[in-house]
Formats: C-alpha cells, structure tokens, sequence
C-alpha cells in the first residue's frame, strides 16, 4: 500500500465513511441510497453501481488495505482486504 490520501469525490467519500463506520456488516442498496444521495430519490440506482465500481478500481489501484464486496441482492459490504 501507498502512504498517500486517495482522492475520491464527495459521494464516494460519503459511501465509504457509511460503509466503514459498519465495517465487516452488510449495508443495504436502499440505506446507501437513503443516507448518500437522499431518502426520496427516484433516480436510477446505476449510480450506485457507477460509484461501486469507481470506488473499488480506486481502493484496487491504490492497493488499500481494504475491499468492497457485493452481497448479491442485499448490498455491500467493507472488509480488510486481507479476509476478502
């Protein structure tokens, strides 16, 4: 891993203080949504997915210590990469 900050946009950096303050628990697709962007969005959730997938080629690239996880048809979850 580098010792420098990973820059991330604001949303991004959202969902990974949510997704960290829970670390090892799953966090719902819904929750995400509610607490990141707002409880009465009716948009497209790809967003999400469009974010997950930044977030991930990012933490990757970076080689943080640190993964995000899908649990299929529930949410995601952040784990040390060392039990992904």
């Amino acid at each position: 891993m580098r010792d420098e900050e990973l820059a991330v946009t604001t949303k991004e950096f959202d969902v990974l203080a949510l997704l960290d303050a829970v670390r090892g628990a799953v966090v719902s697709r819904e929750q995400l949504i509610s607490d990141v962007w707002d409880e009465n969005w009716f948009g497209s959730t790809k967003m999400l997915d469009a974010t997950m997938g930044r977030l991930r080629q990012k933490l990757d690239e970076s080689e943080a210590p640190v993964r995000i996880t899908t649990v299929r048809g529930v949410g995601f979850r952040l784990e040390d990469a060392a039990d992904a």
